[in-house]
This record gives C-alpha cells, structure tokens and sequence, in this order.
C-alpha cells in the first residue's frame, strides 16, 4: 500500500505538471509561431505520451533496470526543450522554413515520450490499483487545468513554464524517498535544493520573450524596420497570451504607441485628452476610423448607447467619444490589453464617466444586456492567433455566427444598428450572407431585408451596416450621394432603394461594363436572384456559418490548408491502428504461454481501448463548444471547462476501483449509460435550461455526463490487468494516447465540414461499437490450443 501511494502521489504530480506545460506551449508557439502551425506541432506533441507509453512496452526490461534515471527524464528533457525552443526562435529558424517545423516538433515532443514512458511503468508495476491511478491521473490533469489559468495570469510564462518543471522534481523526490538507495540519500537533497533554488530564482525568470524573427509576425516586422526606431513599453502574459505595448518612433520626431496580441494585429492607441488638445489631429485620426462615416448620419436619439466589441487601443472609444455618444461600453476579450490600457492610456479607457470597458467577450456580454444599444461596433476583432485552433479557440469565429448575428440583433434598441468593419469584400457577403440566411428563417424575405443594410467602401476596409429595421429613404439619398464625394463607392458598394446606375459600351472592340452598386447584391435585394445564389456562385466558400460549425474565417470549399498535415497524422495514426489490429498485434511480444485466447482477447481489447480514447474526445469537444458560449472569458471558462470534466471523470474513475466482478458486464452497463446520460444532457436537460444556466451551475451541469465517460477505460485496464503479460496495459494506454490525438484533430475536420452535431453522433457511435465488442468478449468461449 505505500508503494501505491507513492505512485498515486507521482501520478498526481505528474499529470498536473504536463497540463500546464501543454497550455504554456500553446501560448509559447502562439507568440512564436505562424498561427496556423501551432495545432500541428501541440498535436504531435501530445502524440508523444502514447509514443512513450508504447516506447516502455517494448522496452520495459531496459527502463525498469535503470528506473531513476528514467524518472529524472520528464524533468530535465522539459528544460531543454523549453530552452532549445526559446533559442531557435532567435536564431532566425521559422516554423515556416523546410527544416524549421521538424525541429520544433521533435523538441516539443519529447518531453510528453519521457513522461508518456514514466506514466506507463507506473500503471504496470503497481496494476493491482489501476483504477485509483487513472483517478488520480485524471484529477491530476483536472488541477493542472484549473490552475494554469491563475498561474499564466500571474507569472511570466517562463515562471510557469519552471513551476511545471518543479512538479517533475518533486515527482522525482518522492520516487528517490520510496526508492531507499545509495543514490537516494544523495540525490533527493540534491533535487529538494534545485527547487528551493528556483523559488529564489522567480524574478530572474520572468525575463520578456523577444519576439520571433518570424516576417509572417507583425510586431518583428515593424521593430525590424530600420525607417523608425521602436522600443517595448511593457509586456504582459496571460492565459490569452502575450500582449506587448510598443512606442514608435519616426524620423519626424513624431511617436505613436501600439498593443499587439502574440506579435500580430497591432491596434494603434489613441488618447482621447491628447485629441482634445489638437482638432486637427482629432479630425486626422478620425477620419482614419472607417466607420465614422456611418456614425454622421445618426440623429441624436440614435446616439444614447454604443457597445464597442473589442476596442483594442481606443480608437473606437475615441471616436464614439467625439460623434457625441452619451454612454459608450467596450467588451474586451483580453484582460491584458485593458490593464495596460488604463495603466498607460486612462483618458480613454478608465477617467470618463459615460466610458466604462469591461473584461468580458463581446458576444455573452450582449447576451446578458439585451435591448440596450443604438449602436453595436465590430472594427475587425481578430487578433490572428492560434485560438482558431483550440477549443476556447472559436472565440473570434464565434462573433461572426448566425446565432451571434442574431444576439447582436436583440442587443439593439428599434432605431438600433450593427457597424461591421472587415477586412475585405469576402467577409463583407459572408457576412451577408448569415444575415440573410437569419432573415429568411424569421419570415423576412431578401427584398425586405436589403432594405436594412448598406455598405460603403474605400477598398481597404469595408463598412457593412445592419440596422434592426429599414433606413429611412431620406437618409439613404443623403448618406449614398456623400459616399460618392468622399470616394467611398468603391467595391462592394450598396444602398437600399437607390436606382442602380450602369454603363455597358464598348472601347476600342473591347466591351466595357460598370455598375455603380454590386451587381449581385442589387439584383437579390430587387429579386432578379434567389439570395443562396451570393454562395452558390462564389468559387470560395462563403456560406453561413453557424455555432454548430464556427468557422466564419474559413474560405476553403472544404478544408482549410492549415489542416492539411494535422489530417495526415491522423490519417496515419488509424492506418497504423488498422495495420496492426489486423496483423493480431504482433508487435507485442506476448510470451510463449500466453494463449491464443487471451491473444484474441487482448485484440478486442485494444480495439476497445482506441474506440474508448476516440469517442472520449469526441463527446468532450462537442460538449465544450455548446457550454463555452454560456462563459464570459474563453481562456477560464476552457480551464473550468476542463477542470470539471477531468474531475467528473477521476471521480468515475475512483468508483471503479470497488469492482471485482463481472467486469466485462459493467463496462457493457456504464457505456450504455455514457449513450443514455449524454442523449439526455444534450436533447432534454441543455434545451431546458441552458438559457438559466451560470458558471457554477455549468459545471455542475458538466459533472453528470463525465462522471460516467470516465469509468469504462479504468474498468478495461483492470479486466486487462488479469493477463499475465506485463505489456498489456502500457500498449492499452498508448492506444488511447494515440487515438485521443487522431480525435482531437477529427472533430476540428468533421466540425468544419458537417458540424458538431456530426461529432457528437459520431461519438455516440463509437461508444455503441464498445458496447458491441464487449458483449462478444464476454461471451467468447475459452478454447485449447
């Protein structure tokens, strides 16, 4: 029993430890990386528990000769690689380059190998209590998850980064203390002296990150350019990730200031009190604000309440400000940016009375202040990080739904509207194309809805206006005829109840012609076309996009390139399951002994084991995609979330641990109720109350599904435990390992191309085929051999 308590105790530690370190390479590659690299590399990375798990199956008489040392392995591969990852990026080696994305894979693998191979003894020399194990693996993991939020928004990430590490050797001490051997008396103080080192050692680490020489980032560029000098202000980490205030300097004389978010999308600052002592600049920098044009349009009733969703360094707020907007809010995603904010531009984000920013996303602020604004402000809210990427990750595609659209809609006041600035035409009639689609669901024909849109343009950011009720003629003719002065008629370019003008002639043999309006989007709002033909015809894809599927910025028809190598890991990983499952898994080396019953067994277990550690991932992502849109900050509410979730599932796990018998009848039993407890939770109990339900109760609520996903796995380790072959759990925990990656990447595909819905059926599924396999392994006769 000690020695079991000492594995618990290691098991605890190092799960937490892996945790954090996993969300903090997120956040790392995030700063580093080009956005759309950091799936690929944290998906292999995580492939490499289930590559050292299996990597201690095959080698288990080696690594158990030298145990120590390979328990020292987690903690001291964790350091250099961490090390060796800050080095590269500073050496010029970009995610990007021919060579630059192995490296960053193999080093960020191998610490979760020599964890995976860790993890894996312990689970077969002490399989008597495999339950309690897993249990506490999963709390573990639950710790971890909770904690990496607090600890992210509190230390610098290289702090947190050695905390991890600090697990990893105080995991190591306990093993040295259980292990009374010459090295122990010698090593452990040694290992207890590193970490009481690196508790003094806190200030040195928490050193600013240099920004990656990487020309897809946006901060490296401009502090890159020898035109103007540039100097960090302050940086700060959080869960979010980092955000640097940077002053410019231009050989004029003249400054500005900047935030970016991970090295990309700068967001200038603008001091309210400094325009207010300069109208020509005021009238500068405003001019410069596209949405400001629609804003002069507005009588002053329409100018009670502005919400701003994102208002990155203030010149949203500033603009509002001076259009004469009596009470003007500001949603922001990132607690960082409004910190730094108020620290060091108090003018526009903390000093005004009618000025109030909270720290909130956008989209469940408006939920819980319906009816409230004249006006709702979108200034190209993406910060192009890797949050498209996780499951807390939709946060900025979830702002550009039909569902968002629709809340956005009920925030307004009846002589309300919705100010989207975009980046280009694409998202102009993606978005259009979410307004119609609502539109047409509510009754209101395309005709009729036109009547409440305009969009006016510069080429360079389309304004695209959505008023909850038809404009007004008047101010139509009024605001098209001003557009036409200032040069705002460029593509796309539409008014309601404005007679299209057009030439159609030919110059020199060449036919020649020009539409004052788009031409598509005259023709559906006059009805010459079906308003699906805005889609239908478009040679990139420009559907609505719906929370079921949130992926607004996603232009392929299909797949976006970005998924192109995740996709072929995890076609690779079933291939390499199929490969063996049916060559009757010969890579285990089972022993001469072993019958062929038991071999046959050991197959249908294994099967189990993938069709477990897949569905789980599965029913989880689609399970965090509906609830995380009830939280109010994404990057705690994917750590509550996941908290809740691993716990539920430790404490499933814990129950296991009474069972003695009929094991393959239980496993049959508990994954009927996984199928029976999720239809439940998914069709009856969430439609009931999901519009009541807060923070707390959500995690509660998440409790009853994962209570029950988290007790078949445990009850098939302990019915594997009964083989005599010692290899049999490491390989049941690979497999797991393993198929958790290749899901993880499967819901995000799936997601895209059929929706969330489509995963969770599919999850269903996969815990019906368990149910299936079981039954037959519990009635499978012994036979001789």
């Amino acid at each position: 029993m000690k020695r079991a308590a000492t594995n618990i105790a290691i098991i605890f530690l190092l799960t937490a430890a892996t945790i954090v370190f996993e969300i903090s390479l997120s956040r790392l590659f995030s700063y580093l990386l080009s956005f759309h690299f950091v799936l690929i590399i944290i998906a292999f990375s995580i492939l490499g528990l289930g590559i050292g798990q299996i990597t201690y199956a095959k080698y288990s008489k080696m690594i158990n000769h030298s145990w120590l040392w390979w328990m020292a392995l987690p903690s001291v591969t964790m350091f250099l690689s961490f090390a060796l990852l800050l080095s590269l990026s500073q050496l010029g080696v970009s995610s990007s380059s021919d060579f630059g994305l192995p490296i960053f894979i193999f080093l960020s693998t191998i610490p979760f190998i020599a964890i995976g191979i860790v993890y894996a003894h312990i689970f077969e020399t002490d399989n008597r209590y495999v339950s309690t194990l897993y249990a506490l693996d999963l709390i573990g993991a639950a710790t971890g998850a909770l904690t990496s939020v607090f600890l992210l928004n509190t230390f610098g990430l290289v702090q947190v980064v050695a905390i991890a590490i600090g697990l990893l050797l105080l995991a190591l001490v306990v093993a040295l203390i259980a292990h009374k051997n010459r090295y122990s008396k010698i090593l452990g103080p040694l290992v207890l002296g590193v970490i009481f080192l690196m508790g003094f050692a806190k200030d040195a680490l928490n050193f600013t990150i240099p920004v990656a020489k990487d020309p897809s980032k946006d901060l490296y560029r401009l502090m890159a350019n020898p035109a103007f000098k540039s100097e960090k202000i302050e940086s700060r980490w959080s869960a979010f990730g980092q955000t640097d205030l940077v002053k410019f300097t231009y050989p004029d004389g003249t400054m500005s200031k900047s935030m970016f978010i991970d090295a990309a999308a700068g967001t200038k600052v603008i001091d309210i009190d400094e325009l207010a002592k300069d109208t020509v600049k005021m009238r500068k920098v405003l001019s410069g604000f596209p949405a400001v044009f629609a804003l002069n349009f507005l009588s002053e009733k329409e100018k009670d309440s502005v919400l701003i969703i994102g208002p990155g360094g203030g010149i949203d707020i500033a603009t509002t400000y001076f259009m004469g907007f009596k009470y003007i809010e500001a949603a922001e995603v990132n607690p960082s940016f409004v910190a730094l904010m108020e620290k060091y531009n108090p003018s526009t984000f903390l000093d005004k009375e009618n000025i109030k920013v909270h720290v909130n996303e956008g989209r469940n602020f408006i939920i819980e202040n319906k009816g409230k604004f004249d006006a709702i402000m979108l200034t190209i809210p993406v910060t192009k990080s890797s949050r498209g990427t996780d499951f807390y990750g939709l946060t900025e595609n979830y702002l550009f739904t039909m569902e968002a659209l629709a809340d956005y809609l009920d925030g307004l006041t009846e002589d309300g509207a919705i100010y989207f600035t975009m980046h280009g035409r694409q998202e102009v009639y993606k978005m259009l194309a979410n307004f119609l689609e609502l539109q047409d669901r509510m009754g209101v024909n395309q005709i009729e809805a036109l009547k409440k849109v305009y969009i006016y343009s510069d080429e360079m950011n389309p304004v695209l206006v959505i008023k909850k009720n038809p404009f007004e003629q008047k101010t139509m003719e009024e605001a098209h005829n001003t557009t036409h002065y200032y040069g705002l008629d460029k593509e796309p370019f539409y008014f309601p109840n404005i007679r299209q003008e057009s030439l159609d002639t030919i110059v020199q043999n060449v036919n020649y012609q020009w539409f004052m309006f788009d031409k598509l989007l005259y023709d559906i709002s006059n009805g010459s076309y079906a308003y699906d033909e805005l889609w239908k015809a478009a040679s990139i894809n420009l559907s609505p996009v719906s929370d079921d599927s949130p992926y607004f910025f996603n232009y392929n028809n299909g797949l976006p390139d970005a998924m192109t190598t995740p996709l072929w890991l995890g076609l690779f990983i079933i291939g390499w399951f199929i490969f063996n499952h049916m060559n009757g898994w010969k890579s285990v080396s089972f022993s001469e002994s072993t019958s062929l019953y038991m071999r046959r067994k050991f197959r249908t277990w294994a099967l189990v084991s993938f069709l477990l550690g897949f569905s789980y991932i599965l029913v989880q992502g689609y399970l965090f995609q509906v609830l995380n849109l009830k939280l109010s900050n994404p990057s705690q509410s994917f750590s509550l979330l996941l908290f809740t979730f691993l716990l539920g599932n430790g404490l499933g796990s814990l129950v296991t641990g009474a069972f003695k018998k009929n094991l393959s009848r239980k496993l049959i039993t508990y994954t009927v109720l996984i199928i029976l407890v999720s239809l439940l939770t998914v069709y009856v109990l969430l439609p009931i109350w999901y519009k009541q339900l807060s923070e707390f109760w959500i995690a509660l609520f998440l409790l009853l599904p994962s209570f029950f996903i988290g007790i078949p796995f445990p009850v098939l380790l302990k019915t594997a435990s009964s083989l005599k072959e010692k290899k049999s759990i490491p390989y049941l925990l690979g497999i797991s390992s393993v198929a958790g990656v290749a899901a993880s990447i499967f819901a995000i595909v799936i997601s895209i191309l059929y929706g969330y819905r489509f995963v969770f059926l599919l999850a269903l599924l996969g815990y019906g085929l368990v149910i299936v396999l079981a039954y037959r392994s519990k009635t499978l006769k012994i036979q001789n051999t």
